[in-house]
């Protein structure tokens, strides 16, 4: 892999691979890693360094903006499984550079993944604590929004959102809010 810049841009090359197609799924899915968290300043070969020492690196890409400033994540494709499979065990309490298995839009099933709860023929009366009183037993709510219904006059709704006070259980969120429900 090599990385260099055209006319301030950063561009890569890397060796023809067959392993790499899209068609070949399976082994993408197993050998790759979606890295989030990449401090503005660290370079492709900063994070090259830091999870090259897991194993062989085939292919590793942090995502640009049109202006070419990091947007924070990326894409790192493992020799093996066992390689992808250790840089998320590792990274896992980094403050930066965090490493997950990477799981393509079709399978990552946004449909269990809601954390927000729609609330709606909420009295006046109520206020926000009391609302937050109703759902808190089904979790660590992150934020809770009411609002007057111009609609229904007598009556507001909101939205009770919950997530995992650690941000390491991607399901918390989801499991509060359908208990809720």
């Amino acid at each position: 892999m090599r990385y260099f810049t055209i006319n301030g841009k950063w561009c890569r090359a890397l060796k023809f691979d067959k392993q790499l197609l899209g068609s070949n799924k399976e082994k993408l899915l197993n050998n790759n890693v979606f890295v989030r968290k990449i401090p503005d300043e660290k370079s492709h070969q900063d994070l090259q360094n830091k999870f090259e020492k897991f194993g062989k690196i085939k292919s590793l890409k942090v995502s640009l903006n049109s202006d070419h400033s990091s947007r924070g994540y990326g894409f790192i494709c493992f020799q093996d499984e066992q390689s992808a499979n250790a840089a998320v065990a590792a990274s896992e309490n980094d403050a930066d550079s965090i490493a997950m298995k990477f799981e393509p839009k079709d399978r990552r099933g946004f449909h269990n993944l809601i954390n927000n709860v729609y609330v709606k023929n909420i009295p006046l009366s109520m206020t926000d604590e009391q609302v937050r009183g109703m759902f808190e037993p089904h979790g660590t709510i992150q934020s809770l929004c009411l609002k007057k219904d111009e609609a229904v006059k007598n009556y507001q709704f909101g939205f009770v959102c919950y997530n995992d006070p650690d941000k390491k259980d991607r399901e918390y969120g989801p499991r509060c809010a359908q208990a809720a429900i």
